[in-house]
């Protein structure tokens, strides 16, 4: 049965790391904004799984779930089974319908102007909501512009939205951060992840091989941390590195070879959900935009690695590597990983960083996001 023409779809296709970020905006619009029929259209079990588990604490809000099935060989061929989420494009013709009927279309997809018009849809209003606070040239895709509006986290981005003539500073709404909602109302603080109370280093390295640090670094750093067991590390790349491990043909950690000072994590839901964020005291990377998130929920010593011997400095897409020490040699490391603990240098360099990425308000992020989109639509514009 087809949806009202006064439907709003919040699209949940991509993997679950998008979901955090866009999940508690859903929530809140579903919560109150009930002229509307709210649709959360989600595209694999574990985005399923988030969108229950968050439910149970906005039990206000009112929304149809429509749950895709995986295709047929995530379910039945061997070497698809460990994979988790198919990709965005093999979502979309189960729900065209659906989204044909919408009145409004929010996603964190970068894809949603393409695919409407390649399933010719039309009328839609479509929202972009940011999935991340990073610098790189990803963050500002020209396919922006196909968006009606964009849900931006703070001045840098709108500032640079319009400096780089994405796209029109009228489609433009600085909302903050959606995510930390999610981590204020569902978090509970485990330092006790570990046996001890020594010092946790969270390694993040990102996806992208040509960009990151992991296969040049990953063994080195586990060897670091099993060696000088008066630290606690936390190694945990994002989530699409294990999810393309076989596509890309590289090896990658057993979680349970491991150390008592060690967690090796390459796909549990503590990776996107803020939980390692929270409670770590020193942050290794190298491009991912998780440091944003680092730093604007509470500014604390980042490591970088710079694997590929970038010529960094004047680069906006590693504009984070200001805010924390760069290394370029192993050799440098043990001391980096010292003085990391002794003065955190940059502190007041990343409260600066927060005013500037972060819009402040005394309403949740989430919220602002919500009558946003209901004031761009009919029943708001009445």
């Amino acid at each position: 049965m087809p949806i009202e023409k006064k439907s709003v779809c919040f699209l949940f296709i991509n993997g679950p790391h998008h979901v955090y970020h866009l999940i508690e905006p859903a929530l809140s619009f579903a919560s109150t904004k009930k002229d509307y029929k709210s649709v959360f259209i989600s595209g694999n079990p574990v985005n399923t799984s988030i969108i229950i588990n968050s439910h149970r604490r906005s039990p206000s809000a009112e929304f149809e779930l429509i749950d895709i099935p995986l295709p047929f060989r995530y379910r039945f061929i061997k070497s698809y089974k460990s994979k988790k989420y198919p990709p965005v494009y093999t979502r979309i013709p189960k729900i065209v319908s659906r989204l044909k009927d919408a009145l409004a279309i929010v996603g964190t997809s970068h894809d949603i102007p393409k695919i409407i018009d390649e399933y010719n849809i039309s009328g839609p209003k479509l929202f972009y909501l940011y999935h991340g606070t990073g610098t790189r040239e990803y963050g500002f895709d020209s396919a922006f512009d196909g968006f009606d509006y964009i849900l931006a986290p703070g001045p840098y981005h709108r500032d640079r939205l319009i400096k780089e003539d994405i796209c029109d500073k009228n489609k433009i709404v600085m909302t903050g951060q959606p995510k930390f909602d999610w981590i204020t109302k569902h978090h509970q603080s485990d330092k006790k992840l570990f046996n001890n109370d020594n010092p946790i280093f969270y390694y993040n390295p990102h996806w992208d091989m040509s960009l990151s640090s992991y296969l040049e670094w990953r063994s080195f750093i586990l060897e670091f941390f099993r060696q000088n067991s008066d630290y606690n590390l936390i190694f945990s790349p994002h989530p699409l590195v294990k999810h393309l491990s076989k596509k890309r043909k590289y090896t990658i950690e057993i979680e349970s070879e491991t150390a008592d000072n060690i967690i090796i994590d390459l796909d549990s839901n503590k990776q996107i959900n803020g939980t390692y964020n929270a409670v770590a005291d020193v942050y290794i990377g190298d491009v991912s935009s998780v440091v944003t998130e680092w730093i604007n929920y509470r500014p604390r010593p980042c490591i970088f690695i710079n694997a590929h011997k970038v010529k960094w400095n004047e680069n906006k897409s590693y504009e984070m590597w200001n805010y924390g020490t760069v290394v370029d040699d192993n050799r440098d490391f043990r001391k980096v990983v010292s003085d990391s603990l002794k003065n955190d240098e940059y502190h007041e360099k990343q409260l600066r960083h927060g005013e500037k990425f972060i819009f402040k308000s005394e309403r949740n992020a989430s919220d602002i996001c919500s009558d946003f989109i209901f004031d761009k639509l009919d029943f708001g514009n009445n």
